[in-house]
């Protein structure tokens, strides 16, 4: 199994937390890696300096390469720079504040060695203000079935994937404000087949950016994947998994303060999905109370451990 990954961790503000995630990879049982930090700081700023400093105690370390951006591009580009720069068989990627248990990467490479998959995948720990939950993610039957109907991606964090496979789709779509994550798993899905390990690999650490993230951003993802798979989920029958985006992209305009244009994509979720108590519940405190009870509801489902995973965009 000496077969070459590259794990590309992209880090940004994140300095203090940016050795532990190396030093999780480091302390990998599988040890024919290499490791590609790309920085993506504010080059005059002193989150890049202090993130040079932690590098600084890498520099002897052959297996690693600090790659730095000219200017800040977003986590999804900053990956995509790794990745073309990628030596490795098999590439991996980790967010700066994520965690791998010690056996991730032998235990998927062994996965992908002895099957006809290129993207595997596995189900995490969840960890969020002193809390720790079992995530079990997504079946791997029908993967890019599966993926639309669940309506959101899985974290990058817990992926290892065939090169040649990324680059045949040309990695991240950069271009999107977010949801990156699940467009390219999409992208993959419908090409290559997926393996799914059902046991935590990886702890996944929750942010507060899970509620107060960039509304705007993830409204305009969210309309961007609707606007390019929508056919996509006519043509398949998928109506419930078209009713979670109109609800996502619902909850996120709300979120801005668009009331009326929520209740609009409210009502486009019930009508896929008329049986949604959820969605109903959404649009009924939505309307009288705007988006205050929403902040609440996703708050509390975060801590009950049934939030969608994302990739970090920042």
């Amino acid at each position: 199994m000496n077969k070459l990954v590259t794990v590309i961790i992209p880090t940004f503000k994140r300095a203090e937390a940016l050795s532990k995630a190396i030093e999780s990879v480091k302390n990998q049982t599988y040890s024919c890696l290499e490791i590609i930090i790309i920085d993506d700081n504010d080059p005059s700023g002193e989150d890049r300096r202090l993130t040079a400093d932690v590098m600084a105690g890498y520099a002897n370390d052959e297996r690693i390469h600090y790659l730095r951006h000219d200017k800040n591009s977003g986590a999804c580009q900053a990956r995509n720079t790794g990745l073309e720069a990628a030596k490795g068989e098999y590439v991996a990627f980790l967010d700066d504040d994520d965690l791998w248990i010690d056996t991730k990467l032998a235990t998927q490479v062994a996965a992908l060695s002895s099957s006809d998959a290129k993207i595997c995948y596995s189900d995490m720990f969840l960890e969020y203000q002193g809390w720790k939950r079992y995530f079990k993610c997504v079946s791997d039957d029908d993967f890019y079935l599966s993926l639309l109907k669940q309506g959101f991606g899985i974290c990058t964090s817990v992926l290892l994937i065939s090169t040649t496979a990324i680059r045949s789709i040309n990695g991240f779509d950069s271009s999107l404000p977010s949801m990156q994550d699940y467009d390219l798993l999409l992208r993959l899905a419908k090409k290559y087949k997926a393996i799914h390990i059902a046991q935590p690999l990886i702890t996944y650490q929750l942010a507060d950016d899970g509620i107060s993230c960039n509304p705007i951003s993830k409204a305009n993802g969210h309309r961007a994947v609707i606007a390019k798979y929508e056919a996509e989920y006519i043509s398949l029958g998928l109506k419930k998994g078209l009713a979670r985006q109109y609800e996502s992209l619902a909850d996120f305009e709300l979120r801005s303060g668009n009331r009326t244009t929520a209740i609009t994509h409210y009502f486009k979720a019930l009508k896929m999905s008329s049986l949604s108590m959820r969605v109903f519940a959404k649009l009924i405190l939505g309307s009288i109370f705007g988006k205050k009870p929403l902040e609440y509801y996703l708050l509390k489902r975060q801590q009950r451990s049934s939030v969608s995973m994302a990739t970090s965009d920042y």
